[in-house]
């Protein structure tokens, strides 16, 4: 059951970056049914998207620092460039691919910390309502910026050889890692982390759903 949940898990990001990419596209194509400028529709969405956007590029800032890389600039508001908008940006000095890997991936880190965060201490669901539209709200923007973008994630390719090196060396040396997988305390830990990760994951994947659906359904009436 527990390695069907990391299944699961893997299954349900992947959907959440495909719906949240259409529902963006689709928040742009509802606003445009009523506002015929498009820097006031970047600008409109980018606002939807700030608390995760501010989450996304501190996530990267904070990864960073740890990692003792050197942050160049940080921006958290977005700013219209043409015909583009960009909700922000951190630029740091990149050392060695590893640790640039790593503050690629740092929104998605946040973002599952956050979530667990919010299960951990009983704050969603709760019996205040404001207080339920207050967290539906967070968990969409956080769960639909947490993808980092494709500059960010240049170095992942060197993941390949980096872990083709790993396991050359576990080979080589005969190192027995079975003691991890044989530790049920630790499984046990690690799946109900995964199951509760899931559970924001769908919730996330449900809210976009219900808002692309809605998008679609009111940009199709306004053309008949």
């Amino acid at each position: 059951m527990g390695y069907i949940s990391l299944l699961i898990f893997f299954t349900l990001i992947i959907s959440l970056y495909f719906i949240s990419r259409q529902t963006i596209n689709n928040i742009y194509s509802f606003l445009s049914l009523f506002i015929n400028k498009d820097k006031v529709i970047f600008l409109i969405v980018s606002l939807i998207y700030f608390p995760g956007t501010v989450i996304h590029e501190m996530a990267h800032f904070f990864m960073a620092t740890i990692l003792f890389l050197k942050v160049k600039d940080i921006r958290l508001f977005p700013k219209i460039e043409r015909n583009d908008i960009k909700l922000g940006s951190v630029s740091f000095e990149k050392q060695d691919f590893l640790r640039g890997v790593i503050v690629g991936i740092a929104p998605f880190i946040f973002a599952f910390l956050i979530f667990y965060s919010i299960s951990a201490l009983n704050l969603f669901p709760s019996n205040i309502f404001l207080m339920n539209v207050f967290f539906i709200y967070l968990i969409f923007t956080i769960s639909s910026t947490m993808f980092s973008s494709k500059k960010d994630l240049i170095d992942l390719i060197y993941l390949i050889p980096f872990f083709i090196i790993v396991f050359g060396v576990f080979y080589f040396f005969n190192l027995n890692i079975n003691f991890i997988f044989n530790n049920q305390i630790f499984l046990n830990t690690f799946f109900n982390v995964i199951e509760t990760l899931n559970f924001y994951l769908f919730y996330s994947i449900t809210i976009n759903l219900i808002i692309l659906l809605s998008a679609k359904l009111i940009i199709l009436l306004s053309k008949k």
